[in-house]
């Protein structure tokens, strides 16, 4: 009987309209309706504290509505409050993508950056220092981004915003606050190398190099010192992984 209950519970939370079985087999109806209200109104709020400028864009109404068909697939997977808001992006940023208006995917996904940004893990309290024969050490609390509208730009306009690559870097601040920075296509695509942190600095520069068919001369090694000693400074770069121990050291 209990499994019965517990289904009904979900679907009178998270059904597009409650079944009158479900209330009838649960009983106290008055009740679970308040308690459908409270929980969806708490899932909405998350989501609209995420994306504000997304719900500006698109109305209350129309953001409302996808929060509901989002609820009726079955409610959210995760037990965190702060996953919620991707849980919700990810089932609308494609319906939002394929409307008339598709900048307002590329704004929530922003915002989502900036969202997942803040709540991201610390970063590690240890690391070398950074060397280009080293593999290097991101912090944790950064998205990198490949729109095709400006949507970091604010506010948002009337009429939308002009369709263009955009590459963004989302990271946080000293304070917990999320920060955008602009980048180019090979400054995106070393970035998410050396978040996979799976060669060295070098090695992943010259194969970021090579796919944009560039060549490492002294215009590219100026322009690449001039970004790594930015990502340094805002702590975007926090170092390099140290080496492993040999094991006859302590021999």
């Amino acid at each position: 009987m209990f499994p019965e209950r517990a289904e009904a519970m979900h679907r009178i939370c998270f059904d597009m309209e409650p079944s009158e079985s479900d209330l009838g087999l649960l009983g106290s109806r008055d009740r679970w309706l308040v308690y459908r209200d409270l929980v969806r109104s708490r899932l909405t709020h998350i989501v609209a504290a995420a994306l504000p400028r997304t719900k500006n864009a698109i109305g209350e109404h129309a953001f409302g509505r996808a929060v509901d068909e989002w609820l009726s697939t079955g409610g959210p997977k995760t037990r965190y409050l702060r996953h919620v808001p991707a849980e919700l992006a990810t089932f609308a940023i494609p319906v939002w993508r394929g409307t008339e208006a598709p900048w307002v995917a590329d704004l929530a996904s922003y915002e989502l950056a900036a969202w997942n940004v803040r709540h991201a893990p610390r970063d590690p309290s240890s690391v070398a220092e950074f060397a280009f024969d080293r593999k290097p050490v991101i912090t944790t609390a950064i998205e990198v981004l490949r729109l095709t509208h400006p949507v970091h730009d604010a506010p948002t306009p009337a009429l939308g915003y002009e369709r263009g690559p955009v590459w963004l870097c989302v990271y946080r601040d000293a304070t917990h606050q999320p920060i955008t920075t602009k980048l180019n296509a090979i400054a995106a695509d070393l970035l998410d190398a050396w978040q996979r942190a799976d060669r060295t600095v070098a090695q992943s520069v010259e194969q970021v190099a090579a796919a944009h068919e560039t060549g490492i001369g002294p215009a590219f090694v100026e322009k690449l010192a001039t970004l790594i000693a930015d990502f340094i400074d805002r702590r975007i770069i926090l170092g390099g992984q140290s080496p492993p121990r040999d094991p006859g050291q302590n021999a």
